[in-house]
C-alpha cells in the first residue's frame, strides 16, 4: 500500500486479493468434494454423492464470509492515517 492512497482503493486492494484466493481455494475444495462424493458412492445409502445445491450453498456462503472477512480489517486500515502509524511503530 501507498502512503497517499485512497481509503476505497486500499479497500479495493485488499478485498480483491483476498476474495481471488478464497475463489481459488473453493474452485479446489469444490473439485475435491466432487470427486471424493465420486469415489464413495458406494458407500452411501439414499445419498445422492453430488447434490449441486448443497455444494452450491455451502460455497456461497463461504465467498459472502471471505468477502467480510477481507473487508473488515481493510475498511478499518483505511481509516487510519499512515503517518501516524508509522510514527508509533
Amino acid at each position: 500500500m501507498a502512503l497517499g492512497a485512497a481509503p476505497n482503493r486500499v479497500i479495493k486492494l485488499v478485498v480483491r486479493e483476498g476474495v481471488l484466493l478464497a475463489a481459488i481455494g473453493l474452485g479446489l475444495g469444490l473439485i475435491g468434494a466432487y470427486f471424493v462424493g465420486r469415489a464413495m458412492q458406494s458407500m452411501l445409502f439414499g445419498v445422492p454423492a453430488v447434490d449441486f445445491s448443497a455444494f452450491g450453498s455451502v460455497a456461497a456462503i463461504l465467498l459472502a464470509s471471505a468477502v467480510l472477512a477481507c473487508f473488515l480489517p481493510s475498511w478499518r486500515a483505511a481509516k487510519l492515517d499512515p503517518m501516524s502509524v508509522l510514527r508509533t511503530e
